[in-house]
């Protein structure tokens, strides 16, 4: 099962456009703009390719989208997924449901704001009909860089799965 995340923040899961305010890594999440500085194509290294995490060189395209929410494009070597990021006024919560190529989708969740945040949610796998949880963990270093710590809960713990490193282009 082949699985990245979205994210980032996801996410992340987004520079912003003229009309948006100017949001930066240090208030991620703030308010219904707040990943726009995530807006572009980002380039990503993960230390850890794995079929759960990923593999080890994808393109990260984030975009404007409709309803204030951004699209996500990820693609890499037999990769490509698509997903959204999109905010809950009246709850504070980011969401980013996800497909992969292969049909497998989650949606991941974050009320967490700031430069490290953590989105968590169930993933599905078509192919076996497992549901597993899972979680990212974005730390951001500036508005162009970051890390995306990718984990799986098996049996009550937690295994960390991709370790990825993006930049923006």
């Amino acid at each position: 099962m082949k699985r990245f995340s979205l994210i980032v923040v996801t996410l992340l899961v987004v520079i912003p456009c003229a009309a948006h305010s100017a949001a930066s890594s240090s208030t991620a999440g703030v308010g219904p703009h707040g990943w726009d500085f995530m807006i572009g194509t980002w380039t990503c290294k993960n230390s850890m390719p794995s079929s759960m995490g990923g593999p080890a060189a994808t393109t990260l395209t984030v975009a404007h989208s409709a309803d204030d929410a951004l699209s996500v494009h990820v693609n890499g070597e037999n990769f490509d997924a698509m997903g959204y990021v999109v905010y809950a006024a009246k709850t504070k919560t980011w969401s980013n449901p996800s497909v992969m190529a292969n049909g497998a989708y989650g949606t991941e969740t974050t009320q967490q704001t700031g430069r490290k945040t953590t989105w968590s949610g169930p993933f599905v796998d078509p192919s076996s009909g497992k549901t597993t949880q899972v979680r990212d963990t974005y730390t951001f270093t500036s508005s162009t860089s970051y890390t995306d710590l990718y984990q799986v809960e098996t049996g009550g713990t937690w295994k960390t799965e991709g370790n990825t490193t993006c930049t923006k282009q």
